[in-house]
């Protein structure tokens, strides 16, 4: 297992494109960093730390013209990203690297580079009808799975959908005109006779934009599926809630060395947070359903795993933290465990938000 740990950065600066106007933006992104988790302090890195390495690299970002500040003819957001790849990755501390930045202009596109390589992510969305019906099955198993979600007048949606596109690709915007305010079910040729979930969406959105690695289609803020056409491979993403009071505390240091490495968290007093946890599965499709994983088996696996663990005060009533401190990085690993005991290899990763700010993430 891989732990991930990304804080969440913002900066606002002007900027002028090649052979264009000066204007400005306000961007914001993730740094992701990898490497050991300590067992004393249950921290890859601390995230004050890592927080004072952003605020101090970003120095030379924020309130910037960044084609003076970084020395650039043409200041577009991959140029920007992979100049704050370079700065950020020689601040990391020993032990610690660089493994993601996420560069967002706000409402717009944005750049993610991996291990310092870049890609372009593409945003676009279209609101749409559709009816969920798989017809390889009798109406009565449809009813069965799908609820009202397979009555003949069908429902919609406002899909939301990202594409990872090389830096320079452009999207057509005919690729939104063409499926927006349809009913894809019936209007549709290529999902003609096709269960029209939001497997089948991906699939069509990457058969028509030839160039995206991976394209990732929102039909709800807690759900997304995406499909990779080179490996013809489907993630779905859910996302679930739990209320936990902490304390950070561990009993491998002394009470000044927990107050000197946890500050406020380490207060007599527990804390607490709303975690977000979003579970991701993969695999390939189900030849019947034409589903990538089972909606309804999944929202039980979490219940069955994220319950125990909601309206809690983790140090004391959830065994595991009883010798090791309730750090994000520890309960991202202890959620990947109980998800991965239950789905074996569907699982692909769990993330984690304590905060808007601090995302934790246990992978493969």
């Amino acid at each position: 297992m891989q732990i991930t740990t990304l804080r969440r950065y913002e900066f606002s600066a002007s900027r002028q494109l090649s052979g264009g106007k000066l204007y400005g933006n306000n961007f914001f992104g993730w740094a992701g960093v990898v490497g050991e988790v300590d067992p004393k302090t249950g921290m890859l890195i601390n995230i004050v730390t890592l927080k004072a390495i952003l605020n101090r690299v970003l120095d030379r970002y924020d309130h910037r013209n960044l084609n003076k500040s970084l020395a650039l003819a043409d200041a577009s957001s991959v140029e920007v990203a992979l100049s704050l790849w370079d700065d950020l990755k020689v601040q990391m501390p020993p032990g610690i690297t660089l493994s993601i930045l996420e560069l967002a202009e706000m409402d717009e596109h944005a750049v993610s580079v991996n291990h310092g390589v870049p890609y372009r992510v593409a945003r676009g969305g279209f609101s749409a009808a559709h009816r969920t019906n798989a017809p390889k099955l009798s109406a009565q198993d449809n009813q069965r799975l799908y609820g009202i979600c397979n009555n003949l007048a069908g429902h919609g949606h406002n899909y939301q959908v990202e594409l990872a596109l090389p830096p320079s690709a452009e999207i057509d915007p005919a690729l939104w005109n063409d499926l927006d305010h349809r009913n894809l079910s019936t209007e549709l040729p290529e999902l003609h006779d096709r269960n029209v979930v939001s497997e089948a969406i991906a699939s069509l959105i990457a058969r028509r934009e030839p160039l995206a690695d991976w394209v990732r289609v929102w039909e709800a803020p807690d759900f997304y599926a995406e499909y990779l056409p080179g490996e013809d491979l489907y993630r779905l993403g859910r996302r679930y809630r739990f209320h936990s009071a902490h304390r950070l505390d561990s009993p491998y240091l002394s009470p000044d060395e927990n107050q000197l490495i946890y500050g406020k968290c380490n207060r007599p007093d527990p804390h607490g947070h709303t975690y977000v946890t979003q579970v991701t599965v993969q695999g390939q499709l189900d030849p019947l359903t034409e589903t990538a994983y089972d909606l309804s088996c999944l929202d039980q696996v979490a219940k069955n795993v994220l319950s125990p663990l909601d309206y809690t005060y983790l140090d004391q009533e959830i065994p595991a933290f009883s010798n090791m401190p309730s750090t994000g990085e520890n309960i991202a690993a202890f959620l990947y465990e109980g998800f991965h005991q239950r789905l074996g290899s569907s699982l692909s990763r769990v993330s984690l938000w304590e905060t808007a700010n601090n995302q934790f993430v246990a992978s493969r």
